[in-house]
């Protein structure tokens, strides 16, 4: 009896113990579920990126990481699950211009792209320096629950419209996402060693003298060295019967003189220049050519063509720009004598005497860095002042070349952006006759009167600039474009408007353009400085100015802003 009572209650026990354990799971299955139901809790809404979690681990820490690095795969389906995680917000990449700040912009990535194909006006910010969120614990006193994102299940960021489309702040996050080195360029087209670009420094009958503080070789045509000349020796150069003479010796019709020491400049009329000297003799006169490495050359113009005194991200554009410019030059100048001069024809250059330290660097930051279109540099065209818009290429010189496009310009300059200029009726008519477009005593000019950017006329170009011209007088009456109306009256652009008899600094700022016949006093309202293609070198400055502190490449977003479509690449 006793033996069967307690084979009684070893089973009761055991049947008591099976119940209890399945409680325990079910009750440990019910917790499971209700943790899953709290963490899909849907996702804030964010204007950089959002991410859904799909699956729980219950037994580790949180490990969720937003997805920044990699593009993932285009969403399916809709799902109404969302993420707990707090969302990560992208600090604006600049200061606007205008007062009406755009609802979105981000800070311009280097290497990293967005988390949707979707198109947004927002760029995800660069791996590393996004925070990575914490997880929310699933319900009150329990530990967090590990999340990991999920490959199948994604929700399209939101796309946010700014408010200003034309403003640095809104354009940045868009024309900084091609970095430089982002597309390898092929190795065929690349440059393995510096060019050496060739300055036309000037012609002259006369004798000149060159001096090195190395030795230099005389080579001649054939590039065969003929002699040596001792450092520090003043050497005599000229023409001699239709040769070039070296201390009164004739050697050759094409003569190069080359410091030993690459890195000593020589003086040639007392003024410095690196590289080496080559000379050509040309009915009578001597040619004189600068043969010196592209990156030397860009010391001595890059200081000639901005403020030194500049932010560094517009001594850098300008590098960029002069460099490129460069090299579509020597190309297009190949079977020529020489592939630039040093004046304003092409590129102000000073040699060794202009150089200053702050351009020097902005050289050698951007060194081998060209902007280019169709895989080719482009002809990358700049001016002083766009003075508020620069203009399409065709609306100046007839050709439409895709990448010189009217933009807004930022220039602030109170001497180049604005201008006015005072004359009298006698004096344009005089001026019109001069260039053999005189109709007589003037009664009026037909002309839009010039209005806001961006709405371009028969008459007028995107930026406002002039086109055309009708002059009406009392012996008929004549058209004349822009770029020669410019020329004839000494204007800084293209960019004015007539005031007949109403000074614009005291009235509303309506043009007029009817001429009374008695002293007519003419007032010509302009603004901007140059012709308008590219980069306005004043408005790249104001831009660099508001660069968000620490941005090392903003110079790029600058050139993306005034060509349209390049691709900057390091070529060598």
């Amino acid at each position: 009896m006793k033996t069967k009572r307690l084979q009684l209650m070893i089973i009761a026990t055991l049947f008591l113990g099976v119940n209890i354990g399945g409680a325990s799971v079910a009750q440990g299955a019910t917790l499971q579920n209700k943790n899953v139901v709290v963490a899909t809790k849907p996702t804030p809404k964010s204007t950089v990126s959002s991410t859904n979690v799909s699956k729980v681990n219950t037994t580790k820490k949180s490990s969720f990481r937003p997805l920044v690095t990699k593009p993932v795969a285009k969403p399916v389906a809709k799902t109404n699950s969302k993420s707990t995680a707090t969302p990560t917000v992208a600090k604006p990449s600049a200061k606007p211009v205008n007062a009406a700040k755009p609802s979105t912009a981000a800070k311009p990535a280097t290497t990293v792209k967005t988390v949707s194909t979707a198109k947004s006006t927002a760029v995800a910010k660069p791996a590393g320096t996004a925070p990575k969120p914490v997880a929310k614990p699933v319900a009150t006193g329990a530990k967090p629950i590990a999340q990991k994102p999920a490959a199948s299940k994604q929700t399209t960021p939101k796309v946010v419209k700014t408010t200003e489309a034309d403003s640095i702040k809104a354009n940045t996050a868009v024309i900084t996402r091609n970095k430089v080195g982002s597309v390898m360029t092929p190795a065929t087209e690349r440059i393995e060693h510096v060019p050496n670009v060739r300055v036309l420094l000037g012609s002259r009958s006369s004798d000149a003298t060159v001096t090195s503080t190395a030795n230099m070789v005389v080579l001649n045509s054939g590039n065969g060295q003929v002699s040596t000349i001792s450092a520090n020796r003043g050497t005599s150069i000229g023409v001699r019967g239709g040769k070039i003479a070296v201390n009164g010796k004739a050697i050759d019709t094409v003569v190069t003189l080359k410091p030993t020491n690459s890195d000593a400049p020589f003086l040639f009329e007392g003024k410095g220049y690196r590289g080496g000297l080559t000379l050509r003799a040309n009915n009578g006169t001597m040619m004189v050519i600068n043969s010196v490495p592209l990156e030397d050359y860009l010391y001595g113009v890059v200081p000639q063509e901005v403020v030194p005194s500049w932010p560094a991200a517009a001594l850098e554009a300008q590098a960029v720009a002069a460099r490129t410019y460069a090299l579509h030059t020597m190309e297009q100048n190949k079977g020529k004598l020489y592939d630039v001069s040093n004046s304003t024809d092409h590129q102000v250059y000073s040699g060794v005497s202009g150089e200053y330290q702050a351009t020097t660097n902005a050289v050698n930051k951007t060194k081998g860095v060209v902007m280019l279109y169709n895989q080719r540099p482009i002809n990358a065209l700049f001016h002083s002042d766009g003075g508020g818009y620069t203009e399409d290429s065709v609306n100046v010189w007839g050709n439409d070349i895709p990448y010189l496009k009217g933009v807004k310009d930022y220039s602030t300059g109170t001497s180049t952006s604005n201008w006015t200029v005072t004359t009298s009726r006698q004096a344009l008519e005089s001026k019109l006759n001069a260039a053999s477009k005189g109709v007589g005593k003037l009664k009026s000019i037909q002309l839009t009167p010039l209005g806001k950017p961006g709405q371009q006329t028969s008459d007028r170009g995107v930026s406002g600039r002039i086109k055309s011209a009708t002059f009406i007088g009392t012996s008929g009456k004549t058209t004349v474009d822009g770029d020669s109306l410019r020329s004839i009256l000494g204007l800084k652009s293209t960019l004015f408007d007539f005031y007949v008899n109403h000074n614009p600094a005291k009235g509303t700022g309506k043009a007029y353009h009817n001429f009374t016949g008695n002293n007519d006093t003419v007032y010509i309202k302009g603004h901007g400085w140059g012709h308008g293609l590219g980069m306005s070198q004043w408005g790249a400055a104001e831009m660099a100015k508001r660069a968000t502190p620490g941005d090392a490449n903003y110079y790029q977003t600058i050139l993306r802003h005034y060509y349209s479509g390049i691709t900057l690449k390091k070529m060598y």
